[in-house]
């Protein structure tokens, strides 16, 4: 199972429980310090990072004492220190890679997995066979796959280099920016900056002041009631729906009452369609975080941990940190073993997966969708759901159901649309009929919020229908809602897909998000931790620190797009699609260099001023590229002179002040 190599084979695990299960599955059962042993086998673990970055002082002395003449601080060769909790496991691997000759990597399947386990055989100067054991899901079955398909060396590398290049760049900014913002800010607190977590803050700050700056209006609508037949269509007011959603003058809706009541109109719309929808996708990390938020309230570490409990402790559920919500083919034969396997673990469920039509292909079999793992599915080990508590339970529910969907019909709904005209105003009325449950049957409780069934009366195109009654109804606009940890993470994610800079558009693959599945949940921590937001109930809001460090800081460090950009750089190199390391750092020595300069220069926070003029050739504020003048072809302003950053379109800065 090790490969073609001779002497003993090391399994390097990311912790002591996953450690475990690898060796009772090689057969390696003699307990040591530090390790597992069989016949030419040894197992072992990392207990997550051993290493760490060295701190400043570790390059110099005098960086101990924080000073701003002294940054940026960028190590010219970069260094490790053991971390003092878990020096001893660090040595029995040291002794352990001495008596051996192949190595196989069994941490966690992901860039952060990767690293854990290379950084420890750099350090430790191991120059041996690697091999790398890829595992989806800790059960039996799982394991043995991922044994039958180890990887080379060379598939798994590209992850390293993305894992250096992110804890490199992460140390650049936060060592350097962190130091600065607190010297500048010179009231003894520290202001830490991240190179996420900062753009993540600036999410929630810029939500709150939407909330804050928002003026409540009052506007109209009306409801009108025709006679059709024996029975009362109701219906709604589609005002000026070419122009503007909400009608806020009160004498415009009283004019439509007058003229409208008891006059007959005409149907000029009514068509019903039967609608189809597919079951939903299967759950990724960030899916099952937004809907365990919306449910329970849960948060993003907590539903992390309950996903990590079930895949490596319980060995119910596939590797919970994957950002893919499909499968590949290769698993339909696997279905029966499935669905049995779950009815064992619940028998409770068991009636429901009798019905499931097991040859049944839904949309979530697709190859050419699958990433690094596939989607967050149930395994087929049988631990008794009985063994699980109440949340953890509750995880494991929504990932079996929405699994089980898949072998469901589709959802059925008649959708009806009646619009009647009085001249030229118009009334409509819409409702949803269903006609067959479906995939409803299994995960019904997540989507019944969403089924308005309104049975419509019988009435056809041209009838004339009396208007027997209309009511005006005074309402309110409402301001956007503060996040939630759910909303946080999907605003996180989808951050390419929300681009509307022509040019950023460009540059970002929807895809692209902030963070990773991984991080997402920690980062949110950590703003939590370091008091920059706070709880309220189920409300993520920004504290006054929080307020304080987003408007310190200058917009190329809270600009998520822009951190966006470097996390799809980052993407590129986990995938192989790129392997410059040090080009991805050499932007974040230039911004902070940028950054810095104007700290020590102005000796204010770098924010741009409006009345600031600039010049070609003069240093970028954001970069410290030179600007060059150009001449707008599109927009208002076409044909006028502006400065723009040679540096673009990896920097996007402009001024029209020049």
């Amino acid at each position: 199972m090790a490969g073609k190599t001779t002497g003993n084979t090391l399994y390097l695990c990311e912790k002591p429980s996953q450690g475990r299960d690898i060796a009772a599955f090689l057969g390696a059962h003699q307990r040591r310090n530090g390790y597992m042993q069989g016949q030419g086998i040894l197992v072992s673990w990392c207990i997550g990072h051993l290493l760490e970055l060295a701190p400043p002082d570790a390059y110099d002395k005098r960086y101990k004492r924080w000073a701003l003449n002294d940054l940026p601080i960028i190590p010219q060769q970069w260094k490790l220190e053991t971390k003092k909790s878990t020096a001893k496991q660090l040595t029995v691997l040291k002794s352990l890679l001495k008596q051996c000759q192949a190595v196989v990597i069994a941490t966690d399947a992901d860039r952060e997995g990767e690293t854990i386990a290379r950084e420890v055989l750099d350090y430790l100067h191991y120059n041996g066979d690697i091999q790398r054991l890829w595992l989806s899901a800790l059960d039996k079955i799982s394991i043995q796959r991922a044994f039958n398909h180890l990887k080379s060396n060379q598939d798994t590398l590209p992850l390293y280099r993305s894992g250096l290049a992110r804890s490199r760049a992460d140390w650049l900014v936060g060592m350097n920016l962190t130091r600065a913002f607190t010297l500048k800010a010179n009231n003894r607190q520290v202001l830490s900056v991240g190179r996420v977590q900062t753009p993540t803050l600036a999410l929630v700050v810029k939500r709150d002041r939407e909330i804050s700056q928002f003026i409540q209006q009052t506007y109209y609508d009306v409801e009108a009631f025709f006679q059709a037949g024996d029975g009362v269509l109701k219906t709604q007011w589609l005002f000026d729906p070419k122009c503007k959603t909400h009608c806020f003058d009160k004498a415009v809706a009283e004019a439509l009452i007058q003229r409208c009541e008891n006059q007959h109109g005409q149907v000029s719309k009514a068509q019903t369609q039967r609608k189809k929808q597919p079951p939903p996708l299967l759950y990724n990390l960030s899916g099952l975080q937004q809907e365990a938020s919306r449910r329970w309230g849960y948060g993003a570490q907590e539903v992390l941990n309950i996903a990590q409990a079930l895949y490596e402790t319980h060995k119910l559920t596939s590797y919970p940190r994957s950002d893919c919500e499909y499968l590949p083919l290769s698993q339909f034969k696997d279905i029966s073993s499935v669905l049995q396997a779950m009815c064992k673990t619940d028998p409770t469920i068991c009636e429901l997966i009798a019905q499931a039509e097991q040859q049944q292909q839904s949309r979530v079999w697709n190859d050419k969708k699958i990433t690094a793992h596939h989607a967050i599915i149930p395994t087929q080990a049988t631990t008794p759901v009985s063994r699980l508590n109440d949340r953890k339970k509750n995880i494991y529910d929504l990932i079996r159901r929405r699994y089980l969907a898949q072998f469901f019909p589709d959802f059925e709904y008649d959708q009806s649309i009646i619009i009647v005209s009085i001249g030229q105003d118009q009334f409509k009325a819409s409702g949803n009929i269903t006609r067959i449950t479906g995939w409803k049957a299994v995960i019904r409780e997540t989507y019944n919020n969403q089924d308005k069934e309104q049975q419509l009366p019988a009435v056809s195109r041209g009838e004339s229908l009396l208007c027997s009654q209309l009511e005006l109804k005074k309402k309110q606009t409402k301001p956007p809602r503060h996040y939630t940890e759910g909303t946080l993470i999907r605003a996180m994610e989808t951050i390419g897909s929300q681009v509307t800079d022509k040019v950023m558009k460009k540059i970002l693959r929807e895809t692209t998000g902030l963070g990773t599945q991984a991080t997402r949940a920690n980062i949110i921590q950590i703003l939590l931790q370091r008091k920059f937001i706070q709880k309220d109930k189920k409300l993520i809001k920004a504290t006054e620190l929080g307020f304080k460090l987003i408007d310190s800081v200058p917009e190329s460090i809270k600009d998520p797009l822009l951190t966006a950009q470097w996390e799809q750089q980052l993407e590129d190199l986990a995938n192989n699609r790129e392997d410059n390391i040090e080009g991805f750092l050499q932007q974040q020595i230039d911004l902070l260099n940028s950054i810095l300069r104007q700290l020590k220069q102005g000796g204010q926070s770098p924010k741009l001023s409006a009345s600031v003029k600039y010049q070609s050739c003069s240093v970028c504020p954001q970069c410290g590229k030179p600007l060059e003048i150009r001449k707008a072809v599109k927009g208002k302003r076409i044909g006028q002179n502006y400065i723009g950053c040679s540096g673009f379109p990896n920097c996007r800065f402009f001024s029209w002040d020049i």
